[in-house]
């Protein structure tokens, strides 16, 4: 009995303290909503239709946003909804042919001008050249500032053009670009949007399927498709399409990206193979081959090695200029009335002391040799004439 009291005690005491716990809590506590703005993300940055292919979905559609020109040159098996935002240059003629069967069987064709198309046919299209449509830009400034219209995802604003779309009670507001407007030449054309400037809507019945022929596509964007009725205009468009496909870029991919996409095993075997030929490469082969040790080399063969290089370099020219000037000195130092003498005259006094001839001393003390024999005999001559002069300085002493 007195525990169960205990008990009802410690649970009463319990639940005191929760309820003061959470009348604190709300007490000095507030909540609030904030919104905060983070960076757009790389998804995002490298797919400007990311955004319209969401919102497809949200509604029931089934969307796709890719990249490159597959859709063009193949088109898919089923019928549907292809956006192009940037329709590039003319298509190979039969791949032209199986995109007009894909929209004869009731496919929904949305292109608008490339960059540059009508600009002296700079970049022309013969599909648009099929359809008999051109571009005209209102002003000379608007060709020369954007000769490509409005860029996908640019944030320029335009002054919405309000339009009622066909079968759809009530107008839609789409801000389509004032840089340049189209012209049906041939007049083919179930329907069209204009403007005082011209048209930026055009519709062609190919088949059981359409093409919309658009001035720009830039209110399909990120940045833009939230503004006016861009939203549910793009999504009228899609009603009738059980799929649809976003191409936001028709650019070719490079050489590397094609290769990934349609030979990526061979990519990977490639890869591997020259792991293999650098790892091979840097493996040895054959013995280590044992650094060789050589002795310290003495005194005389390191002078002997310095006259090998003296030789190599000027064929010992230069030292044998000075050792005449040397011997001749001492000569002179020795005998001062050789001072006073010619030349030829000096030759002559120093052969007949020395026991040579006239023109070996000659040669020894001013003269040249050509090739090494003749340098040794030259240079015997000096030992000689130096010799001499010991002698004399010995008898004298």
């Amino acid at each position: 009995m007195r525990t169960k009291v205990v008990l009802s005690v410690m649970g009463l005491l319990l639940l005191l303290l929760v309820g003061w716990w959470i009348q604190w809590f709300y007490a000095n506590h507030e909540q609030q909503t904030r919104e905060i703005k983070t960076d757009v993300s790389p998804l995002a940055k490298r797919n400007p239709l990311l955004a319209a292919e969401l919102f497809l979905r949200r509604i029931g559609l089934q969307s796709e946003s890719v990249s490159g020109r597959d859709f063009l040159l193949n088109p898919p098996e089923a019928t549907g909804l292809l956006v192009v935002s940037r329709l590039g240059g003319s298509l190979p003629e039969e791949r032209q042919e199986a995109l007009l069967a894909w929209v004869r069987r009731g496919g929904h064709l949305v292109i608008s001008p490339p960059s540059g198309w009508g600009d002296d046919d700079a970049q022309a299209n013969s599909l648009l050249d099929y359809l008999g449509v051109e571009v005209f830009w209102p002003d000379s400034e608007g060709q020369e500032g954007d000769s490509s219209g409005a860029a996908l995802g640019s944030a320029d604003a335009h002054a919405p053009i309000l339009f009622q779309l066909p079968g759809v009670a009530g107008e839609v507001a789409v801000a389509f670009t004032d840089q340049r407007v189209l012209f049906d030449s041939r007049g083919h054309a179930e329907w069209q949007v204009e403007s005082d400037e011209g048209a930026h809507l055009l519709q062609f019945d190919i088949g059981r399927g359409q093409i919309t022929v658009l001035s720009d596509q830039a209110f399909f964007s990120n940045a833009r498709i939230g503004e006016h009725d861009h939203a549910l205009f793009l999504a009228q468009l899609a009603v009738s399409s059980s799929r649809v496909w976003l191409l936001y870029s028709s650019e070719m991919p490079s050489l590397i990206q094609l290769l990934w996409r349609q030979a990526s095993e061979l990519v990977i075997s490639l890869m591997g193979l020259l792991l293999l030929i650098v790892w091979f490469m840097t493996q040895r082969s054959g013995p280590v081959l044992v650094a060789e040790s050589f002795g310290r080399r003495n005194l005389m063969e390191h002078l002997i090695a310095v006259g090998h290089y003296v030789w190599k370099v000027d064929q010992a020219r230069e030292t044998f200029t000075r050792s005449q000037a040397a011997l001749e000195q001492r000569w002179l130092t020795r005998h001062p009335l050789l001072a006073g003498m010619k030349q030829e005259e000096r030759c002559q006094w120093i052969a007949d002391h020395a026991g040579l001839m006239p023109a070996s001393v000659s040669q020894a003390l001013y003269g040249h040799y050509q090739g090494e024999h003749e340098f040794i005999q030259v240079t015997a001559t000096q030992q000689r004439l130096v010799a001499q002069l010991y002698k004399q300085r010995n008898i004298e002493t």
